[in-house]
This record gives C-alpha cells, structure tokens and sequence, in this order.
C-alpha cells in the first residue's frame, strides 16, 4: 500500500484498544476491549487466534457482529489476554489490518496501560543441591504397601462430621459469599456488554434495542423477574423512578418512531446508573438476609 493511501487510511479510521480493568495478576486473564470505526465499504480485518500476542498469551475471544451505518461501520471485540510478566506497569497495543487486494495497511492503536497486583513481596533466594546435606543412595529397595483401613475410616468419620459441622455453622456465610460473588461477576459481564454497545457506531434505533435488551436481562437475573417479556408499562410498575420512566420512553421514542435527538445518550447513563444502584441495593440484601 503506498503512502498517500496509508495516510488517508490512518485519517479516515477511528481506532481504539484499552484494558478494561485497571490492574491484572500473573496467571489471571484480563479483558482488552479493541474497537474500530471506517468507512463502511473498506476491508477491515482484527486479530484472530493465530496472532501473536506476545508478551500475552491469548485465553479467549469475543467479537460483536458489524454494525454499518450510512458512511460508516463499526467493529468490536473483547479479547481475555494472561500475562506471565512481573513489570510492574505493563503496556500493550493491538493492530487492525485494513486490506486492499494482496496488500494490507497495519495501523497500532494507542499504548495502553495496566498495573500488576504483586502477590509475593519477595522471592527467597533458591539453595542450590551441592549446599543441602544429602547422602546419594541409587539402590532400588522395594517397599511393601499395606493400606490402613481402621485408619482411613477414622479420618472419613471425622471429615464427615467437620463437614456436616462446618455446613451447620457455616453454610449460610458461605452461600451468601458464594452468591455475592455471582451477583458480581454477573455485573461485570453486564457493564463490558453496555460499553460496548454504548460506543457502538451504529443507528440510534438498532443501538437502542440493543442496550434496552441488554439492560433487560441483565436486571432479569437479578431481581428475577420477567422483564425480557414485559412492556415498559409493565416495568414501571415495579419502579417508581422518574428517571427510569424518562430513560425507558427515550429508548421507546428511538426504536419506534425514530425520534432519538439528544437524549439518548442519557437515557443510556441513566440506565446504567440505575442498574448499579438496584445492583449494590441487591448485595446488601443478601449480606443482611
């Protein structure tokens, strides 16, 4: 591709690429969320699994289909990257490749950065073989097994009654915990779905059902509710919320009549807004239940 055309490239389209969280642990995958917006008859390809990644190694993916809109069309993806790296600050980039005939144009998103969560202060010091106090002894001695069976019911017996005991005092803490964790992880998915069709180049109409569906199951698991299968009317009902009325009859407005304007995207904050306060207002239930 000649330069002029690289040029023009690099104006014409919108790239972004950033980690969602703020900070990762060795071992652990962490999402980074890659976007691009262009004109919609170019061909724009992302990273696929025979990529390399490097310094990462690559857990999952996951692409949103792409979405065109008059001039333009818009891609996304979520790729869950594991780091082995012990940098402190960890920076990375990620390339989108826009095709034309046998060449290609490769165009880096902006570094972005991460912090690593330490979980060893300090690494001790290794002793080598020579130092340790070892007799060397390369003779085959055959040892004959018998298996302990008084023994081995005694400790069954007693890892019975721990376990029985342990659910008695402890099986309420631990469902609540178990549950709490749940309700987090749930929210987490929730809120990397919304960001993603929030920064979605595509028409307000289809970006609005989107987001209204999203939202939808997302409150339907947690205060499970049918809300999948009710009418703004319906969910109303439940809420006594002025903002949520507001926010629900904007995104109605859009996907019916098409008439979006301005506050869409408010509807949009005042949704997520909303699901976040309804969400703490669900872990402190079942805290105090």
């Amino acid at each position: 591709m000649n330069i002029s055309l690289g040029i023009t490239c690099a104006q014409e389209i919108r790239t972004r690429g950033h980690f969602f969280e703020d900070s990762l642990k060795i071992g652990i995958k962490t999402p980074f969320i890659l976007t691009a917006r262009y004109p919609k008859d170019w061909d724009v390809v992302f990273p696929d699994s025979l990529y390399d990644f490097s310094p990462y190694e690559l857990d999952e993916k996951w692409y949103a289909p792409t979405r065109s809109g008059n001039e333009f069309s818009y891609d996304s993806a979520v790729y869950y990257l594991t780091s082995f790296e012990i940098d402190s600050v960890q920076y990375y980039q990620m390339p989108i490749f826009v095709l034309n005939g046998g060449d290609s144009l490769v165009i880096n998103t902006e570094r972005d950065s991460i912090f690593l969560q330490h979980v060893v202060a300090e690494i001790p010091d290794s002793v080598a073989a020579e130092a340790m106090p070892l007799k060397e002894n390369t003779t085959y001695k055959r040892v004959s097994f018998e298996f302990n069976y008084p023994y081995f019911l005694i400790g069954a017996a007693i890892f019975i009654v721990l376990g029985v005991l342990i659910l008695l005092i402890f099986g309420k803490s631990i469902r609540r915990t178990l549950l709490v964790r749940r309700l987090h992880k749930t929210h987490r998915q929730f809120l990397l779905r919304f960001e993603t069709l929030v920064t979605g180049n595509t028409a307000d109409r289809e970006r609005a059902e989107a987001i209204l569906s999203a939202w939808k199951k997302y409150l339907e698991k947690l205060e499970n509710r049918p809300y999948t299968k009710s009418t703004t009317k319906e969910i109303l009902q439940n809420y006594k919320s002025e903002t949520v009325r507001q926010a629900l009859q904007g995104l109605d407005r859009a996907i019916y009549s098409g008439q979006a304007g301005g506050e869409l995207a408010k509807s949009f904050d005042d949704l997520k807004k909303f699901s976040e306060e309804r969400f703490h207002q669900k872990i402190q239930e079942v805290k105090n239940g």
